[in-house]
């Protein structure tokens, strides 16, 4: 326990720019599902409400 405390101490900004890439990817990700075409291809998504 003491060498993975100890681990972490010493390579904080390491973990810090994985978190920041994976976090990243995960947000390019999402966007480019969201501006996805085959939703205008949906029925749910071609109502537009008044």
């Amino acid at each position: 326990m003491h060498s993975l405390v100890h681990w972490f101490t010493t390579n904080e900004s390491i973990l810090a720019v994985l978190v920041a890439v994976g976090v990243a990817v995960f947000l390019v990700c999402c966007l480019e599902c969201s501006d996805c075409s085959s939703r205008d291809k949906d029925d749910i998504f071609r109502h537009h409400e008044l």
